[in-house]
């Protein structure tokens, strides 16, 4: 590709390319050949936010706002500097038994089931392929699949964006007879794909199951209480503690900052726990700051 530069004078910083497979064409951004204001890449198609026109008529170079859910918080545009992130309380998705379950990738008889969970702040929307085969399209942050049929034994997962810049590709095993969600999680480094082993409730009647999940890569040390009576504590990031059986109810469900467990919750929910159920309590980002959490409660029915 040819490109020219353009003498400045008034050392004006130069923005720097995007890297391959980042970023999208770059406009020249002047009216005037003398003008050599810096000029901002334009995000691929699908990703970024609209670009501004300034009404002033200055030519200066607009930052593309992100997507929701993606890069840093937008201010609100006051003057005190203080910023309020929205008051995101946790969901919860329940999931039911399937008579028959779709199948994503089977050449064998022998199979598990894997499902697929978007616990990565910072990102547009996921394409998921098992051995190169789309199994789960558009899939963004706290969305999770239905279960489907995976052949057992070493598959290979790929996580791509929707203009097909991969970001992982990674192999899991798949145990014959055996449930798991996998999760798009962040890192220090990135994004990486974490396992999770899902096993049916056999609480019986009057209690359910409940565990956590702590995909928080920016509050990895978290306690979590529910009604201020059971809880779990210190639960560490990449942590999935095992399933505690509860009295069914209604149950305010509460996450803190090691140690406390009382005062201001990073994040509130309610929930209504029925017999013989499992619940896992997600707690990830939705951006990467830190206490910018949110939960997603899975309910499995048997």
């Amino acid at each position: 590709m040819n490109t020219v530069s353009y003498i400045n004078d008034q050392n004006t910083p130069v923005i720097p390319l995007p890297n391959p497979g980042e970023g999208g064409p770059v406009d020249d951004g002047f009216t005037m050949p003398d003008d050599n204001f810096p000029v901002i890449p334009l995000p691929n198609p699908g990703e970024g936010g609209p670009v501004a026109d300034p009404s002033d008529g200055s030519n200066i170079p607009v930052i593309p706002l992100p997507n929701p859910g993606e890069g840093g918080p937008v201010a609100d545009g006051n003057t005190s500097g203080s910023w309020n992130p929205p008051g995101i309380l946790g969901s919860i998705i329940t999931v039911f038994p399937r008579p028959i379950i779709p199948c994503f990738f089977c050449n064998t008889t022998q199979y598990g089931t894997v499902r697929f969970l978007n616990a990565a702040a910072g990102y547009n929307p996921f394409l998921i392929y098992i051995n190169n085969q789309l199994v789960v399209n558009s899939l963004d942050n706290a969305d999770i699949s239905q279960y489907g049929r995976v052949s057992s034994g070493s598959q290979t997962i790929t996580v791509s964006g929707m203009n097909g810049y991969v970001y992982i590709q990674k192999q899991i095993n798949v145990r014959a007879g055996s449930a798991m969600t996998v999760a798009i999680i962040n890192t220090q480094s990135g994004l990486d794909l974490m396992t999770i082993n899902d096993t049916q409730c056999q609480s019986g009647f009057g209690t359910g199951c409940f565990r956590v999940a702590n995909l928080s890569v920016t509050n990895q040390n978290l306690n979590v209480s529910l009604n201020n009576f059971f809880s779990f504590r210190n639960v560490t990031y990449k942590e999935v503690t095992g399933f505690s059986y509860i009295t069914t109810g209604n149950y305010t469900v509460r996450v803190y900052n090691n140690p406390s467990l009382t005062g201001n919750a990073l994040v509130t929910s309610s929930m209504t726990l029925r017999s013989n159920t499992a619940y896992t309590l997600y707690i990830f980002n939705w951006n990467q700051s830190r206490d910018a959490i949110r939960t997603l409660i899975v309910e499995d029915r048997n």
